[in-house]
């Protein structure tokens, strides 16, 4: 027998148990409400304290995983006693975005790995759980050959706009409604309407190339089933443009409308045969601007979906929905109903099931008032629409099934996880930001998330939770490339557009150098002179010592007593690019990500113009060694042995693993983590410890994760009060976190004590002309020497 167990969501501060329902031999479900008594403690606990988010024990039957819940004790959820007087988490990242908030469950487009860290949907799932290549259920590739037949000549007789139960023939019958059974599985789509939105279409192909880039080469491969579907619509001027822009992504473009006629004396309207045409795939339709604004009827738009249908290669996203006076009357099941049955009055079974027909639920009161509705009260909808299909469709028990139905109305990167981890939410008609590639981007992220998370049992807790402290107030404008010298027992850092390179003992003040040029990163360099460093400059590379001539730290005259000696050229010569990230691998060569200055706007906006390039130690001769262009390069670090490398680009939000060798390009890529879809900011720089787990700061979110690279898990955050943009491990024992940070609400120089265990790995030095650093074995030895 199955049994659902919750915690009761009237019993939040007892232990008590209750069995709510027995159903049949299958699996068993545990649920806990996210304030319940199993597993947690009060949010409003000091850091000091164990985690505020229960440990949910989830078992699914069709995967046969199991995972038990962690032991929160185990696991460390205390704060280090050095740090345990520390404010509360709140002076950190406020009320309104408490971590339980954040879904840390990482997903791959490229593997279809899920890891163990997401937050469980409080339904049981309806969704098949088998991996298929369509919207459709599998049982239908498995049809006998007449049942084939049939069913492909009810696709010729009676599939698209002529659909009357009465006609349909009873073998034709009995074969739709054995092909698609209530186990579909419903793959999610994300569609975004720009509405009358931009202005100009210079201001569109801007947008259309940031979007471009954040898919192509990261998410561009949404042909996998794992993956959502999604879908731009622009107003017409711009099609040809978002066709262009657009190819090789995933992206597919529809139309905010079409006409009922095919051809003739129509002023001002648009056939569907012309959006095929022109590239289309998808058209929306009964959207509520267009019912209240032009009065257009269920009538009017089931001429129009008819005629869509006729053209193959169209889908139809259907928009329903009712206003709040209805919704406050308790009328939302009689609305929708009757807009459903009016749009589509005449359309096949077979069409539904073979997914030319979308159903977009928008709450008319949500759309572009920024109210959102629940993810109980979207739920409650969409059953509704599945009960009126349901009696719509009564003989064909796939039908209500199969639709996928998304949520429209004022949905967020914040709101979208949550949305659809109701099991009948299946993706999102994405308004306002959707005119913003970032949001627009992060909303896919999160519907790619959380629908993996539906799918699949997993366990949800908190990571371990740190806080890092201001140690030096040296307001850099953009502190970057922290790295720590254990021969000369000091930090060095750069403030990257101000041109300065800084260095502290940890004992006397911190002494800084000017560079009269932008600085990307540096690195150390092997020389007898005490304090060299290698420096990534905007025109060129660079190398001096940290150590003041005129032997007095805190002598200002210092500043300008010399400047660096010129080494080599940087890798490309463009002045659209400059070097930002960068460190120097375990076989003694600089590795260097460019930086496209304007992707944003400007010259190269939206362009991936930025290479990652190597200096060779021994002949001062660069290699480009990644395959793709990008716009921001960071995260670039190694594993202990050299043989891994890890690295990002900023904008995709996405962090990658390649294979590594020190005399060829970067290979076997696979994704490591995609941030969650409401948490701000991107991944900036990044570090690895001595156990091989990958620590990345994340610029605008306030925090440094730690993540475990073979399952994508985060299992620490230290919160930093500013912005983070990168870190590095040092002191005596390495088991000190130097974090540096960036204006405006930063600049200054953050440091953390780490746990027990917790350590980092001796940085490497480039080798200018000297081959001890250029194999495994030379930098083993080299290590033994620190």
């Amino acid at each position: 027998m199955t049994y659902i167990i919750s915690c009761s969501h009237h019993q939040r501060t007892s232990k008590t148990m209750k069995i709510t329902s027995i159903l049949s031999v299958s699996s068993i479900l545990l649920f806990a409400p996210a304030t319940s008594a199993f597993h947690t403690v009060t949010h409003r606990q000091s850091l000091a304290t164990k985690p505020t988010r229960s440990a949910k024990l989830f078992y699914n039957s069709r995967h046969r995983r199991h995972s038990e819940p962690p032991d929160l004790e185990q696991q460390g959820y205390y704060l280090n006693p050095d740090n345990s007087n520390l404010p509360s988490r709140d002076a950190f990242v406020g009320k309104e975005s408490r971590l339980r908030r954040v879904t840390y469950a990482p997903f791959s487009l490229e593997n279809g790995r899920v890891g163990s860290l997401g937050a469980v949907g409080s339904n049981v799932d309806r969704r098949a759980t088998a991996t298929q290549t369509s919207p459709l259920s599998t049982t239908a590739a498995k049809a006998s050959p007449s049942t084939s037949a049939s069913m492909t000549a009810a696709s010729r007789s009676y599939g698209i706009g002529a659909w009357n139960k009465s006609t349909v023939p009873a073998a034709t019958s009995t074969a739709l409604e054995q092909s698609y059974t209530p186990s579909t599985l419903r793959r999610p789509i994300v569609a975004g309407n720009w509405k009358l939105n931009p202005s100009t279409k210079s201001e569109a192909r801007t947008l259309l190339k940031l979007l471009a880039s954040n898919f192509l080469n990261h998410r561009d491969k949404l042909s996998s089933p794992s993956s959502p579907e999604v879908v731009i619509f622009p107003p017409l001027p711009y099609m040809s443009d978002a066709v262009q822009i657009l190819e090789g992504t995933g992206i597919m473009i529809g139309a905010q409308n079409s006409g009922s006629q095919e051809k003739g004396a129509y002023t001002g309207e648009v056939a569907p045969s012309m959006l095929a045409s022109a590239g289309c795939s998808h058209v929306l339709l009964g959207h509520s601007e267009r019912r209240t604004i032009y009065g257009e009827t269920d009538s009017d738009i089931n001429a129009r979906l008819h005629k869509c249908l006729e053209q193959p290669s169209l889908k139809v996203i259907l928009c329903i929905g009712e206003t709040l006076q209805e919704y406050e009357s308790g009328m939302l099941a009689q609305v929708v109903d009757a807009q459903l049955r009016g749009g589509l009055e005449g359309v096949s079974p077979h069409a539904l099931l073979q997914d030319r027909v979308i159903i977009a639920y928008e709450p008319v009161w949500a759309i572009g008032t920024g109210l959102v509705a629940t993810p109980e009260q979207a739920q409650a909808a969409h059953l509704a629409i599945r009960d009126t299909m349901k009696a719509m469709y009564g003989e064909y028990s796939g039908v209500a099934e199969t639709v996928r139905i998304q949520y429209g109305g004022s949905v967020t990167p914040d709101s979208i996880a949550e949305l659809m981890g109701e099991a009948d939410v299946d993706g999102a008609l994405v308004g306002g930001a959707s005119l913003n590639a970032d949001s627009f981007t992060r909303i896919f992220d999160g519907a790619t998330s959380a629908d993996a998370t539906k799918k699949m049992g997993m366990i949800s807790y908190l990571p371990r939770e740190l806080v890092a402290m201001e140690v030096l107030a040296t307001k850099n404008a953009l502190g970057e490339s922290p790295v720590w010298s254990k021969k000369n027992r000091s930090l060095y850092w750069v403030s990257a557009t101000e041109g300065e390179v800084w260095t502290w003992d940890l004992q006397n003040a911190p002494y800084r150098r000017l560079m009269n040029t932008a600085v990307g990163c540096i690195g150390l360099l092997r020389s007898n002179a005490p304090g060299s460093i290698i420096i990534a400059g905007e025109s060129a590379m660079m190398t001096t010592s940290m150590v003041s001539t005129g032997g007095n730290p805190n002598n200002p005259i210092a500043d300008f007593e010399s400047g660096p000696s010129f080494l080599c050229h940087r890798p490309d010569h463009m002045t659209t690019t400059r070097p930002n990230d960068g460190r120097v691998d375990r076989f003694g060569n600089f590795v260097v990500g460019m930086y496209n200055q304007y992707h944003r706007s400007g010259a190269s906006e939206g362009e991936n113009n930025a290479g990652l390039y190597r200096l060779n130690s021994q002949t001062l001769e660069w290699q480009e060694i990644l395959d793709y262009k990008f716009r921001v390069s960071n995260c670039i670090c190694f594993s202990g042995d050299g043989k891994t490398m890890y690295f990002g680009d900023t904008p995709t939000r996405c962090v990658y693993a390649f294979d590594y060798s020190p005399d060829g390009p970067l290979t076997n890529r696979r994704l490591v983590w995609t941030m969650p879809s409401e948490m701000p900011g991107g991944p900036d720089g990044a570090q690895v410890d001595s156990t091989g787990k990958l620590w990345i700061a994340v610029t605008g979110a306030g925090r440094i994760v730690q993540i475990n690279p073979e399952t994508g898990v985060v299992e620490m955050v230290v919160y930093v009060d500013a912005n983070p943009t990168s870190l590095t491990f040092g002191g005596d024992n390495l088991d000190e976190m130097f974090i540096t940070t960036r204006a405006p609400n930063g600049g200054g120089l953050h440091r953390l004590k780490m746990p027990h265990g917790v350590r980092g790995l001796p940085e490497p030095e480039f080798g200018v002309g000297s081959s001890s650093n250029t194999s495994s074995s030379g930098f083993r030895g080299y290590l033994s020497t620190l």
